[in-house]
């Protein structure tokens, strides 16, 4: 009868036991359940944040490249411009060596043998001075139209740049399957949706209002022959002959661009104790604007070393066309703090992105070893990621808090 009784026993304590245990299971299977759901939500958070640094630095690298591709047109500017310093310093040092190579044959004229080669070399020269002026005139005329081309250009790239980003982002966020996030791209510090900043940021600049920025540069970038093109021919003593030239950009008080280029010969005879200037060869080009003043330091020098040859220069001068004042898009506040930068935000996700001017002294050296401020003028713009400030922090949590 004791057997029975025990197996009953330990039934019921079989069945306490499973009473117990099942809410520990229940318990541990909900957490269990809420892990997965809490990872779930975190590798959500972790593809959205993910989804929103590539955006972000995205957005900023399109923005870099404008910023590249707008300091190579202004590069490219410059460059046309001591182009076309060069064919007109081409043209008047041609004229000068024609004219130099005329007064010889009439020198020479009455030494036998001698004359005939003046004359013929002075013939040559006379021969092909017409077409070679006129193929300056095209190279002159040619590169007017380029500069054209690259303010259309520029303009181009100024306001398609603007739209591309946030097609671009679009295109971004369908490729990481996040459409139904709906997502707003800022400008920093978060108060403006772009692009609407972004149009005036870099402002179309005119070389008449821009303090002599352009000049600055176009005239520091000069060639060696269109910078200074003195030096001696020969020097025996009694006579020399004395070499000066150089192509200088002039602007007005209104300020508008001309080119102007001399080149003068002269032979300098010791007389007892100085020297007598004889005037030899000259030749003065311009566009829009004459040379009328000589100052001692332009064009090589001419007015110091040959002044009555640079006077005598100024009666005979020719016009090779017109020239229009340069325009660009520049912005001369570039310090750290002005720099642009982006932000993106969706859900409770933000992410922000700018770009920054970087020379590596050890890739790009400078000759005088200074370090370069950020500028327009070289394409050496990066995107990089970046941390929100607390004042950035602030505006936005507020704008969330009105939102919802």
């Amino acid at each position: 009868m004791k057997l029975p009784s025990r197996a009953i026993n330990m039934r019921y304590h079989n069945g306490y036991v499973s009473v117990l245990i099942l809410p520990a299971l229940a318990g541990l299977l909900m957490l269990l359940l809420g892990v997965v759901s809490q990872q779930h939500k975190l590798q959500q958070r972790w593809h959205l944040q993910s989804a929103a640094d590539t955006m972000a630095h995205s957005a900023a690298t399109i923005m870099a490249r404008e910023f590249n591709l707008l300091a190579v047109l202004n590069r490219a500017l410059i460059a046309n411009q001591v182009a076309q310093a060069q064919l007109l310093g081409l043209s008047s040092w041609y004229r000068n060596l024609a004219t130099a190579t005329d007064r010889l044959a009439l020198v020479s004229s009455w030494i036998p043998y001698l004359n005939v080669v003046t004359r013929h070399l002075a013939n040559a020269t006379r021969y092909v001075n017409t077409p070679l002026q006129t193929l300056l005139s095209a190279g002159l005329l040619l590169q007017r139209a380029l500069v054209e081309s690259l303010r259309i250009a520029q303009i181009m790239v100024r306001y398609s740049f603007a739209m591309i980003i946030p097609k671009t982002m679009a295109e971004l966020a369908q490729l990481q399957n996040i459409p139904e996030h709906k997502w707003t791209l800022l400008h920093s510090p978060g108060l403006v949706q772009f692009p609407w900043l972004w149009w005036t940021f870099i402002p179309p600049q005119s070389a008449a209002r821009d303090k002599d920025l352009l000049a600055d540069l176009v005239r520091h970038s000069r060639d060696s022959f269109s910078q200074h093109r003195t030096y001696t021919w020969f020097n025996v003593g009694l006579i020399k002959a004395q070499k000066t030239g150089g192509t200088d950009l002039v602007v007005s008080q209104q300020g508008s661009w001309s080119w102007q280029s001399m080149d003068t010969v002269a032979l300098h005879v010791r007389i007892l104790f100085g020297r007598e200037e004889i005037p030899w060869g000259n030749g003065v080009t311009h566009t829009d604007r004459r040379v009328t003043r000589l100052q001692p330091q332009r064009f090589g020098g001419s007015a110091r070393k040959n002044p009555r040859t640079a006077r005598w220069a100024l009666t005979e001068q020719y016009s090779l066309g017109g020239m229009s004042t340069p325009s660009y898009f520049n912005r001369e506040e570039l310090e750290p703090a002005h720099w642009p930068s982006v932000i993106i935000q969706f859900d409770d996700v933000v992410a922000k992105a700018g770009i920054r001017f970087s020379r590596p002294h050890a890739v790009f050296p400078r000759r005088d070893k200074r370090k370069e401020r950020a500028n327009l003028f070289n394409a050496l713009w990066e995107p990089e990621l970046q941390s929100l400030t607390r004042p950035e922090k602030l505006i936005i949590s507020q704008l969330r808090e009105q939102q919802s």
